[in-house]
C-alpha cells in the first residue's frame, strides 16, 4: 500500500483503512461532505471514521474476510427466537455475533463491543446492532448502525452514534423487517440478547 499526507494526521491507523481495502472492504463513511461524512456508523469502525474512537472492524467484516469462522455465528435465517450469549469482539472466542436476514442483501446485525484492545477509548459499551446491505457500494453506506439512543447528547469529545450500543434493558423493533432484538443481560465479556424473526 502506499500512503500520501494521510499518513501524518491519521498515524499507523491508516494502514488498517487502506489495507483493508485491498482485501476488498468498502468506506463506511459518506462520499458527500455536504452533510456529516460519519452518519452511517460514526467512531466505530476503521473503515469509517479511520481515528474513530472504536475503530476495531465490525464483527460482519471480520466474518467477510474468514477472520470469524461460521461457526462463531449466530443466524436466525427463519421465523421464531433464539437467545444468544455474545463475547465482544475484542477478545477471542465465543460467538461474535448474531445475524437476522431480511432480505436478500439485507440483514441486521448485532455484536459485543468493550472498551479493551483496539476500542479501549470506546464513548459508550454494549451490544451494537447495524444494518447491512450489500447492494450498497462504498461510500454510501452500506453498513449503518442503528443508535439506541438517538436524543441523547454525547459526552465530552464523543460524536453521534459513538453511544449507540444497546443496554441491558434495551430493545430495537422494527415491525416492517419483522426483527426485535432485546438485551437481557451484560457482563465484562459480553451480552446475552433474543433475536426473534417473524
Amino acid at each position: 500500500m502506499t500512503f500520501g499526507q494521510d499518513m501524518w494526521h491519521w498515524g499507523p491507523k491508516l494502514v488498517g483503512h487502506e489495507t483493508a481495502h485491498s482485501f476488498g472492504l468498502p468506506d463506511l463513511y459518506a462520499f458527500d461532505t455536504g452533510t456529516d461524512g460519519h452518519r452511517f456508523v460514526g467512531g466505530w469502525d476503521v473503515m469509517g471514521l479511520v481515528g474513530g474512537k472504536a475503530p476495531q472492524y465490525f464483527g460482519w467484516e471480520s466474518w467477510k474476510l474468514g477472520w470469524t469462522d461460521d461457526s462463531h455465528v449466530h443466524c436466525q435465517a427463519s421465523a421464531g427466537s433464539s437467545t444468544v450469549y455474545l463475547t465482544a469482539v475484542e477478545y477471542g472466542n465465543g460467538t461474535k455475533m448474531a445475524v437476522v436476514p431480511t432480505g436478500p442483501t439485507t440483514a441486521y446485525v448485532v455484536e459485543s463491543r468493550r472498551s479493551v484492545q483496539a476500542d479501549t477509548a470506546a464513548c459508550s459499551t454494549g451490544a451494537l446492532v447495524y444494518k447491512v446491505d450489500t447492494s450498497v457500494r462504498t461510500g454510501y453506506g452500506p453498513i449503518q448502525v442503528v443508535d439506541a439512543k438517538p436524543g441523547a447528547t454525547p459526552a465530552s469529545g464523543c460524536r453521534p452514534l459513538d453511544d449507540a450500543p444497546y443496554w441491558a434493558g434495551e430493545s430495537l423493533t422494527d415491525s416492517v423487517a419483522g426483527v426485535r432484538i432485546d438485551v437481557l443481560s451484560a457482563d465484562g465479556y459480553g451480552e446475552t440478547i433474543r433475536v426473534t424473526k417473524s
